[in-house]
């Protein structure tokens, strides 16, 4: 019987024993694929009382029946395991982009599953159905680039390869597994992996996804390219006027940024100037994001190369760098980013930045070091937090206090004051390769308050971000989407990766268009004013639920969360509404079975309940907790204090109140099916979802509610 869109098989493989396995993938259809079937291998095989960097510790890669099928912008995979950093040391994911993620398809695998622990540094290669435990000694101790590079040396440039760095090899629970020059997992996943002495792996696919239905594909995909898709994170208009658009952002700024005199000066051949990009003209999709101007302003296209991007997607975000004043500090010219490492490394010079050969290019400078410096050595940034944490450590002199005298005077600080691209690599290198106490910054934001005895009141400040006091902190939160935003923020163990709504509300559309387009779906006062906020309402539970479940589906399908849902589209002949039916519409024509909104909605769900039952009980192991909602949810307090001149839902303030916030949270969990006093499914919502095996567990350990 053919299997159309899942490969049908998954593979395992045991660096204890070297043992290679196949097992068949239908036993995990209910949990679709990606993060589904890896919450449900880690829940049957690995004990939530396991030390992340123990032998029986576990990380499941996996992708989705929509990835390698050519769905647009499907290039993503998803890794799941045990955290090593938060509070509860729950389950949590990384999610990797690339091209990496199709290998692994077309090799003939929906998902790996890497367990045991190897004597040796090894590297796993996946040739098709010849699947091989490699030596790895040569590559261990060398930086991701080298070690991905040279890895495709030697198996041949039809492998794609993705490795750790020298964090993950020492244990630093901030590390990343990096592939393509760029794309990373985050979340600690590579200290897992140097856990098992594993350096990464290469995988080279030559089969196929077997389509369902091609035309329905065909007409699918062009229908969504011509009528839905916009730029980066589907913002919708224009980030300046084009002749052709009604809208454009009324700050000038969005992440469709591409425009006409805009482009890469460094581009073969000469300038590459991205003109206007018309909705419905497919070949002028890869000009509408321009990540570099987004990111840095003009100063970008000085050094832009090209804009690349992942496997089966036309949105180009990943700015490609030429960077030359690097040279003058004997430093790599070369980086490619989307994301934190190429946005934020200005925050490790608390004393400011200064510019290099043109006015406003420092911070573009130093992200060019310091992106390729987080990225070769795989140490991963938590949205932010290892610099912010440094940042304040530094200026309220903890760093003074808590470092030895003769390792604080061996730090080379006068390069941070003059602004020196050389600081960001030291200070990168000294984390990755756990060098001196100041190397503890790499444990995580959680973990260090305890280590450095720093308190909980570390949490409430402001700068530092954290959203919950469970170390990681808010992205994209009630700043963009008022309790909506702050509800899904803590409902995750690492910082949330829900796009949903941000990409809405940023999108550069009135906000008039966007809010009839929600509320038409989800109830009046679902949405509100930037920055003019109401008090909470039932219909905003359900727009905060919407966007949480469909973050997993996401991760299940397995599809970009930058692009999708498709909720806002560009063409005006369709009133700019998007079409939530879309993934529905995937499946079907992929799989050949009829999927509905509905049903991508119940695996959604399913799956998210599953994230909560493996919390709660984490929690209880490690915290001794029996109420997520007084131990996970809590909010810090400076999302409630900031701006004191302000009264929350007053004009101006993105200020929340408390009180609100708590018939929030019980808003939020009656729709999800959740215990109001505890936050935690009851053993009703469970077995509607088929995880009546779950509610036992909760009830055997004295969790169930009801």
């Amino acid at each position: 019987m053919t299997v159309y869109g899942w490969a049908g098989k998954i593979l395992r493989v045991n660096f204890t024993t070297n043992s290679i396995t196949t097992e068949d993938t239908s036993k995990y259809k209910d949990y679709v694929g990606g993060m589904g079937i890896g919450y449900k291998i880690i829940y049957d095989e690995v004990p939530l009382e396991t030390h992340p960097y123990d032998e029986a510790s576990k990380v499941v890669l996996a992708v989705g029946p929509l990835t390698g099928s050519g769905v647009p912008c499907s290039g993503r995979l998803n890794m799941s395991f045990l955290s090593s950093w938060t509070k509860g040391y729950s389950i949590v994911d990384a999610h990797m982009g690339g091209h990496i993620a199709h290998a692994i398809k077309y090799a003939g695998y929906d998902a790996v599953i890497f367990e045991g622990k190897s004597s040796k540094p090894v590297y796993l290669k996946i040739d098709d159905d010849k699947v091989t435990i490699e030596d790895a000694s040569h590559i261990w101790g060398k930086g991701t680039f080298e070690s991905n590079r040279i890895l495709v040396e030697e198996n041949g440039d039809s492998f794609d390869a993705a490795t750790i760095g020298q964090a993950g090899e020492n244990l630093v629970n901030m590390s990343c597994m990096i592939t393509s020059v760029g794309n990373s997992g985050g979340a600690g996943v590579a200290a897992i992996f140097g856990s098992k002495k594993v350096k990464g792996f290469v995988a080279r696919g030559t089969g196929s996804v077997k389509i369902a239905d091609p035309k329905g594909l065909k007409e699918v995909s062009d229908y969504m390219l011509r009528e839905l898709v916009g730029g980066n994170n589907n913002h919708n208009v224009p980030a300046v006027p084009q002749s052709w658009a009604e809208y454009s952002a009324p700050s000038g700024k969005n992440r469709w940024s591409g425009a006409p005199g805009r482009g890469w000066q460094k581009a073969e051949g000469g300038f590459v100037d991205m003109g206007e990009q018309p909705v419905g003209d497919i070949d002028k999709i890869g000009y509408r994001a321009h990540k570099g101007y987004f990111d840095h302003g003009p100063i970008a296209d000085k050094y832009m190369v090209k804009v690349g991007g992942c496997s089966s997607c036309p949105i180009r975000c990943y700015a490609q760098y030429d960077i030359d004043p690097l040279a003058d500090y004997d430093l790599p010219t070369k980086a490619s980013n989307t994301c934190m490492p190429i946005i934020y490394q200005g925050a490790w010079y608390p004393e400011g930045l200064k510019d290099f050969v043109d006015e406003g290019d420092a911070n573009l400078v130093i992200c060019g070091a310091g992106s390729r410096a987080v990225d070769d050595y795989g140490l991963w940034d938590n949205y932010g937090n290892i610099q912010r944490d440094f940042n304040y450590c530094y200026r309220t002199g903890i760093l003074k206090e808590k470092l030895p005298a003769e390792e604080y005077n061996s730090i080379p600080w006068d390069w941070m004051k003059e602004g020196d691209p050389r600081w960001v690599v030291d200070i990168v290198r000294r984390i990755a390769m756990k060098e001196g106490e100041i190397s503890k910054l790499g444990l995580g934001t959680y973990l260090l308050v305890e280590e450095w005895d720093l308190g909980k009141e570390y949490f409430d400040v402001e700068y530092l971000q954290n959203v919950t006091y469970n170390g990681y902190p808010k992205h994209h939160s009630s700043e963009d989407v008022w309790q909506t935003g702050l509800l899904y923020n803590i409902m995750y163990n690492r910082d949330c990766m829900v796009h949903h709504m941000t990409n809405v509300v940023q999108s550069g559309s009135p906000y008039e268009l966007y809010k009839k387009i929600l509320e038409d779906e989800f109830g009046e006062g679902a949405v509100d004013k930037p920055k003019h906020y109401t008090p909470m309402n039932r219909n905003k539970a359900k727009l905060a639920k919407w966007a949480f479940i469909g973050k997993q589906w996401h991760d299940m399908a397995t599809l970009c969360n930058w692009m999708y849902p498709m909720t806002l589209s560009p063409s005006k002949a369709r009133g700019y509404k998007g079409d939530h039916d879309l993934d529905a519409k995937y499946m079907t024509v992929v799989t050949g079975e009829k999927w509905t909104r509905e049903d991508v909605d119940l695996a959604s769900e399913r799956v998210t309940n599953m994230l909560r039952v493996m919390t709660a009980i984490s929690f209880n192991i490690h915290e001794g907790s029996k109420n997520l909602r007084k131990d996970h949810d809590t909010i810090t307090a400076w999302v409630f204090d900031k701006e004191p001149d302000f009264k929350p839902f007053e004009a101006g303030t993105v200020k929340m109140d408390r009180e609100d916030m708590e018939v929030a949270k019980t808003m939020f969990y009656e729709e999800m099916g959740w215990d109001v006093e505890t936050g935690i499914p009851t053993r009703a919502t469970l077995e509607r979802l088929g995880l009546g095996y779950m509610a036992d567990d909760l009830e055997a350990r004295g969790l169930l509610p009801y």
